[in-house]
């Protein structure tokens, strides 16, 4: 009687599948990103001021619809990567600390879409540049005025 035969069949078993799993890791790393979708980007509330807090949200789509998401304000990271949850969703709080134009984008796979969130600072009644003030909403007077755009054209002009 061999009372070798198990403990051979049983490495020789345990040798096909550490070759199987080291194969599979080499598919997987080389096998190109799954293709995914940023299909859109929301914002929650309406007039956006420094110090409040909305929601960000992303609808996502395509076969890598589970890779992790990135979010960033103006190329800074806002949170850490996140796990789309619900499937095909991503959202995350967003607090600007800062007025002006922010570029809110979100990355999953090689997929990105961007959104521009204009942030004012209702303490400040400011520049009449500003989009957020009421007085003129268009950012400037139209000619080398008193908006900000103005101020920089009557610069280059001598005005």
């Amino acid at each position: 009687m061999n009372t070798t035969t198990p403990g051979l069949i049983g490495r020789r078993i345990g040798t096909g599948i550490a070759g199987f799993a080291a194969a599979t890791a080499v598919a997987v790393f080389a096998a190109p990103q799954a293709h995914a979708t940023v299909d859109s980007i929301t914002v929650s509330g309406a007039d956006h001021t420094i110090n409040t807090t909305y929601t960000l949200r992303a609808k996502l789509s395509g076969a890598g619809i589970g890779l992790l998401v990135y979010w960033s304000d103006n190329g800074d990271q806002i949170t850490g990567p996140k796990v789309p949850w619900p499937v095909g969703e991503s959202s995350v709080s967003w607090t600007p600390k800062t007025p002006g134009q922010h570029l809110i984008t979100a990355s999953q796979g090689g997929s990105t879409k961007t959104v521009v969130v204009q942030v004012t600072d209702p303490s400040d009644p400011g520049d009449p540049g500003d989009p957020g003030d009421s007085g003129n909403p268009g950012g400037g007077t139209g000619s080398a005025g008193t908006g900000s755009a103005g101020k920089l054209l009557g610069g280059l002009f001598g005005r």
